[in-house]
């Protein structure tokens, strides 16, 4: 309840402030703990009494009628679910439990479905600087005829318009032809694959169990020898890391490639729980990585110290905020299911109705977005008297699920990565301009 935090780096000790988001550094401890060399410390440090008891006022920063004019004019992106249906079983995906009820019904998008979404992007973003059309699954790429019906009916209606645009993918379809297409349309390929070799390929299987490794590979060299230019701009790598940040993990796909790719934390489902191999867990220990080692994850890491960079070399801090990484719901991301349904993004529960914010009839409904909004805040309420709450990764997909053991890591992470930033970054010139430039669109 104080809102600071002592960090500590190999050769120095800082005190943050969180409340006016400032840092010093100290001398000692002492510099703390003894009354006259703290009176001394604040005067010298023009810093708050960060003994006195204080706490932050959470606050999303929008009105409704300031969304209501974001909804009208700078929607930044719709992402299409066009089916349910994947040719792969990843065993930590959370379609799992659909594709093992013999009783569901696997769903996929109707055109009709998918062009008014279209429309209301189309319609409602011409002040906005971006404007994506996302193509996700599943498998999208089993639902080809559709996207290729999306881009024409993009060209036929709204032809001085050219959003941008992405798929996610499997990559076990992406044959010759495809790629023409891909290629030609200028879509954006993020091909989900957890490394370079069979063993980190176990759990992305078809479903009679065998890897996905081999198919994959050869489509993706076929890509790249079909047009590297377009390869090394257009491809991203997402590498799911069911086993953590390990050594094996990183050394794997630092050996295939040196850009493009994205770590992503792992959001276990029931399912996955069950059936992962336990020798996973123990890689979790494996020891710290030397990051610097590997290009794709140190660029990976600068990118993510942008947040730190964009507070202490913004507007001072105040005492109203929203933790975390909290997008504007409806404007940056709209996730749009196969029965039409927009909710808040791809990363969410789409079963929870509370991440619902409208639907392709009626477009984005400042109702539901206000009701999601109202549970954001009641269910952050705890995080008014945490130091890290600023730099914390806490989203809309979290809210469901935040707990004490949630905390604990989010605190331990910005602990390590303000640290980090402040023992090699804040003072590097270089680096400092790196990461200024570093574009989060």
């Amino acid at each position: 309840m104080y809102l600071s935090k002592i960090i500590k780096t190999d050769e120095h000790t800082y005190v943050y402030d969180a409340l006016n988001n400032k840092f010093a550094l100290l001398q000692s401890e002492d510099d703390i703990y003894n009354e006259s060399k703290y009176a001394d410390f604040l005067s010298e440090n023009d810093f708050r009494d960060i003994k006195e008891p204080c706490e932050f006022e959470i606050k999303y920063p929008y009105s409704e009628e300031e969304l209501e004019k974001m909804y009208n004019t700078s929607i930044k992106s719709m992402t299409l679910a066009l089916t349910e249906q994947c040719n792969l079983r990843c065993k930590y995906c959370g379609y799992m439990p659909k594709y093992m009820d013999e009783s569901y019904t696997l769903k996929e998008m109707s055109s009709d479905t998918a062009f008014k979404a279209i429309d209301i992007l189309m319609k409602n973003s011409h002040e906005s600087e971006i404007c994506h059309v996302g193509f996700y699954g599943g498998e999208p790429l089993l639902r080809l005829n559709l996207i290729k019906e999306c881009v024409a009916y993009i060209k036929e209606k709204y032809p001085f318009r050219k959003p941008a645009y992405n798929i996610t993918t499997n990559a076990v379809l992406l044959d010759e032809d495809v790629a023409e297409f891909l290629i030609k349309n200028d879509i954006k390929i993020i091909i989900s694959l957890d490394g370079p070799t069979q063993q980190l390929n176990k759990y992305r299987v078809f479903q009679n169990g065998k890897s996905s490794f081999d198919i994959v590979c050869k489509n993706i060299q076929m890509l790249y020898r079909k047009n590297p230019k377009y390869f090394r701009e257009s491809v991203t790598y997402n590498v799911v890391m069911y086993n953590g940040a390990s050594q094996e993990l990183f050394e794997a796909v630092d050996s295939l490639w040196k850009s493009n790719v994205n770590m992503i934390d792992l959001f276990p489902t029931d399912y996955f729980m069950r059936v992962r191999d336990k020798s996973d867990e123990s890689l979790l220990s494996a020891g710290r990585i030397n990051i610097k080692s590997y290009d794709f994850a140190y660029k990976n890491m600068l990118k993510n110290m942008k947040k730190y960079y964009n507070s202490f070399n913004g507007p001072s801090g105040g005492n109203k905020i929203l933790p975390g990484g909290f997008c504007i719901a409806g404007v940056r991301k709209n996730f749009v299911t196969t029965d039409g349904k927009i909710i808040v993004c791809e990363k969410v529960d789409e079963s929870q109705e509370i991440f619902e914010i409208g639907d392709v009839d009626n477009g984005i409904d400042i109702s539901k977005v206000r009701r999601l909004i109202s549970y954001t805040l009641k269910r952050t309420e705890k995080c008014k008297k945490c130091w890290a709450a600023k730099f914390c990764k806490i989203c809309f997909k979290d809210i469901i699920n935040i707990n004490d053991e949630f905390c604990d890591k989010a605190r331990k992470d910005v602990e390590r990565e303000l640290g980090y930033y402040l023992a090699q970054i804040s003072g590097d010139r270089e680096l400092i301009n790196y990461i200024s430039n570093i574009s989060l669109i």
